[in-house]
């Protein structure tokens, strides 16, 4: 027998212990009695969207694990919420890829609570029509780390401020930006500057897929919107790399928001209610 062959009747053979689980486990028939119609569905998706994975899961004794030990309880704590009468079969394109994406990434908190979450949003059929396909593959195109910041992002109502850093030389027209999208990160305890390099980066994929809009036209009124800049190390960095001569290094001010498909996908995925206030970007005259 080729280990193929194995993986794939080691596979089947987990699935069908894991769906006997799920219909004769005391938890499960206690769910059942007070979600019925949850942990039927949630079985019958297990069923039905875990089988490809047999194939291409190279680890997935873990995936195996989760499924078989925590997936119920995490789930029916996500839909405990939905009334009973609300309670829907998930469409098979929002649910069966979800649960793909958790078995690999169940070990990553925040991708996987956006998985259960757009299950769950699936299941509710007061809002099951927010969750879209295209919401697994722009969780899949995210890390661990970039669904945190993109949360606390998401559930801010109004704009955030983000610069750009430009070099310009005294006497000259023009400029050139030697770093963009920076913004005030913090260590929510100690309140101390959080550098993480790879955070412009994340900004320009959010953009790309759409979650959010940045603007260096538009920016925020007050005295104190952009007195975190100079203090940034990032800013005191460039300062001393490029102050030379007669060039001087300044930043440029800007806002950063989600949009309104951003928006969609944060309630879709959990991270919002279903009845946020939408987001008004400022607008602000342009100084320069």
């Amino acid at each position: 027998m080729n280990d193929e062959v194995k993986l794939g009747r080691e596979a089947i053979g987990a699935l069908t212990d894991l769906v006997k689980a799920a219909g004769e486990n005391a938890h499960a028939r206690e769910a059942a009695q007070n979600l019925g119609q949850a942990a039927v569905t949630i079985t019958k998706t297990i069923n039905t969207a875990l089988l490809p994975l047999a194939a291409v899961n190279f680890a997935f004794d873990k995936a195996r694990n989760y499924f078989s030990r925590n997936f119920e309880r995490d789930l029916l704590d996500r839909t405990k919420d939905i009334p009973l009468e609300n309670v829907v079969d998930p469409k098979a394109s929002v649910a069966g890829p979800a649960l793909q994406g958790i078995a690999f990434s169940h070990d990553e908190p925040n991708l996987k609570a956006m998985y259960l979450g757009l299950i769950a949003t699936a299941m509710d059929g007061r809002i099951a029509e927010t969750a879209h396909p295209a919401f697994v593959e722009i969780i899949k195109q995210l890390e661990g780390e970039e669904a945190r910041l993109l949360g606390s992002l998401l559930r801010n109502q109004g704009a955030l401020p983000i610069v750009q850093m430009r070099v310009k030389t005294v006497g000259q027209p023009g400029h050139r930006t030697i770093g963009t999208h920076l913004m005030d990160l913090r260590d929510m305890e100690t309140m101390r500057c959080v550098e993480n390099p790879n955070q412009p980066a994340m900004v320009d994929n959010w953009l790309r897929l759409g979650l959010i809009e940045v603007r260096y036209d538009q920016w925020l009124i007050g005295d104190t919107a952009y007195s975190w800049v100079e203090e940034r190390p990032e800013y005191q960095r460039a300062k001393l790399q490029h102050e030379v001569d007669a060039e001087m290094v300044s930043f440029q001010r800007g806002l950063i928001g989600r949009t309104a498909f951003g928006l969609k996908f944060g309630v879709a995925v959990g991270l919002l209610a279903n009845n946020p206030v939408p987001l008004e970007l400022p607008a602000t005259p342009n100084e320069g």
